[in-house]
C-alpha cells in the first residue's frame, strides 16, 4: 500500500556554524517519514551537500532549496515582509523554489509548514490539510523587545504572524507556547489537538536513585511485534549469558503486553529471566531495575522507544546500529555499544558504579525533557493528517 504524500516547508538556520535544520525539524521529519512520502522544500541558504545529507538521514523522498537570488524573483507580500529576512536575506520569493513547491503540491495529500518565513511559498490547490508546526514566534524574539522602533516592528510581526496562522487548518505547538498563541489572537478552533490544548498529565515516575535499584536489567516493549522480539532474542543469545555469568545474582526482567508463545519459549530458555504479564512500563521502576536495555536493531520507531526509556531516569544501553538509524542525536545520554562484548562491559559498569549510573541517569532525563514536547507534536501531526485521509 502506497504511503500518503506530504509536502513539508521549512527554512534553513541562518548561522553557518549550526546544522541546516533545527533539531525539532529534524526530529519531526524523521518521525513523519515513517508513515509519509515526504517532499521537503527549504527556504534560505543551504548547500547541495546539506540537501543530500537531509535526504539520506531523515528518510525524505525529495528535497529542494538553496537557490540563488535571480532577477525574476518577486517581492514578498507586504503583509508577510516582517516574517522574511532572517534566513532568506532578501524580502523576495525565489521563483525557482516557488515553482518546485507548486509542482509538488498537486501530488501531495497535505502540507506542513514549520517556519513562518516559508509562508510565502504556501501552495494553492492542496487537496488535503494545511498544517503549521510552530516552533517560535518572531514577534517574541529578543531582537524585537524594547524601544519605540522595536515595538512598531514587533506589532507588524504580530499582525503578519496572525495573518499567516489564520490561513492554516490547524496549528500545532508545544504547551509552553499556548499563552503566546492565545495572546496573538489565534482562534481556539485552530488549536484542537491534545498536544497544544491539554494540560500536562501526571508527572512521569522516575528512578529514585542508584541506592533504590537492585541488580536487575529491564526490557520493555510490545511483545507481539516481530521486530521487538528479534532485538530481544539478539540480546538474550549474544549478551545475557555472558553478563549473567560475570555478575552472580543478576536478573533480567521482560515487561510488555501481548506476550506470544514465541516470547514465552524464548524467555524459558535462559536462567534468571522473568517474563511479566503486566504491560505497564512503570513496572521497571517498581522492580528496581538498575539498567534498561534497548538493542533496537530491527525496530523502526527508535526515537519513541529511546525517549520512553530515558525519561524514566534509568540508564539506557543500546546498540550503535540503532543510534545510526535514529533521527535524534542523543550524544552521551545513553550508553551506545558497538558489539555484544562492548555491551557487556557497559552493563557491568552501570550495574556497579554509582557515580557513573547517576551521571547517565541525569543526562538521559535531561535529553528526554528537551525533545519530549516536539516528539508529542510530531505524533499529533501524524494522527491528524492520517485521520484527514479516512
Amino acid at each position: 500500500m502506497a504511503r500518503p504524500k506530504l509536502l513539508y516547508l521549512t527554512s534553513a538556520q541562518s548561522r553557518r556554524d549550526l546544522p541546516a535544520l533545527t533539531e525539532a525539524t529534524s526530529l519531526v521529519l524523521g518521525i513523519l517519514s515513517r508513515d509519509f512520502e515526504i517532499s521537503l522544500a527549504i527556504v534560505g541558504a543551504v548547500s547541495r551537500s546539506d540537501l543530500n545529507a537531509i535526504r539520506s538521514d531523515l528518510g525524505v523522498m525529495r528535497v529542494t532549496g538553496g537557490f540563488d537570488w535571480r532577477p525574476d524573483d518577486s517581492p514578498v507580500d507586504d503583509r508577510l515582509k516582517p516574517l522574511v529576512g532572517a534566513t532568506n536575506g532578501k524580502p523576495t520569493v525565489s521563483a525557482r523554489l516557488l515553482a518546485a513547491v507548486q509542482r509538488r503540491s498537486g501530488d501531495s495529500d497535505s502540507v506542513v509548514i514549520d517556519s513562518l518565513e516559508a509562508a510565502p511559498y504556501l501552495p494553492v490547490g492542496i487537496p488535503g490539510h494545511t498544517v503549521c508546526f510552530l516552533q517560535n514566534l518572531m514577534s517574541q524574539s529578543p531582537e524585537l523587545q524594547g524601544g519605540l522602533l522595536k515595538r512598531r516592528r514587533r506589532s507588524k510581526a504580530k499582525e503578519a504572524e496572525l495573518h499567516c496562522l489564520q490561513r492554516m487548518d490547524r496549528v500545532f505547538a508545544t504547551s509552553e507556547m499556548q499563552s503566546d498563541l492565545f495572546a496573538l489572537g489565534l482562534p481556539l478552533g485552530k488549536l484542537v489537538d491534545q498536544a497544544s490544548l491539554t494540560q500536562r498529565g501526571a508527572p512521569i515516575p522516575i528512578s529514585s536513585g542508584f541506592s533504590g535499584t537492585r541488580m536487575r536489567i529491564g526490557y520493555y516493549g510490545y511483545l507481539a511485534d516481530e521486530s521487538n522480539l528479534a532485538s530481544l532474542r539478539w540480546f538474550l543469545e549474544n549478551v545475557w549469558d555472558t553478563i549473567r555469568d560475570a555478575i552472580p545474582g543478576l536478573e533480567f526482567h521482560i515487561v510488555g503486553g501481548d506476550s506470544t508463545a514465541a516470547v514465552k519459549q524464548l524467555a524459558a530458555r535462559f536462567q534468571d529471566v522473568t517474563l511479566h504479564r503486566d504491560s505497564k512500563e512503570q513496572l521497571l521502576l517498581e522492580l528496581g531495575c538498575r539498567v534498561v536495555v534497548e538493542p533496537l536493531l530491527y525496530e523502526n520507531h527508535i526515537e519513541a522507544k529511546l525517549l520512553n526509556a530515558m525519561s524514566r531516569g534509568i540508564p539506557v544501553v543500546t546498540a550503535r546500529e540503532a543510534v545510526s538509524r535514529s533521527h535524534w542525536v542523543i550524544h552521551d545520554a545513553a550508553s551506545v555499544s558497538d558489539s555484544p562484548t562492548h555491551m557487556v562491559l557497559s552493563l557491568k559498569r552501570l550495574l556497579s558504579e554509582a557515580t557513573l549510573w547517576q551521571a547517565m541517569s541525569d543526562r538521559a532525563r535531561k535529553a528526554a525533557e528537551q525533545v519530549q514536547a516536539y516528539h508529542e507534536v510530531a505524533h499529533s501531526i501524524r494522527r491528524f493528517v492520517l485521520q484527514s485521509k479516512q
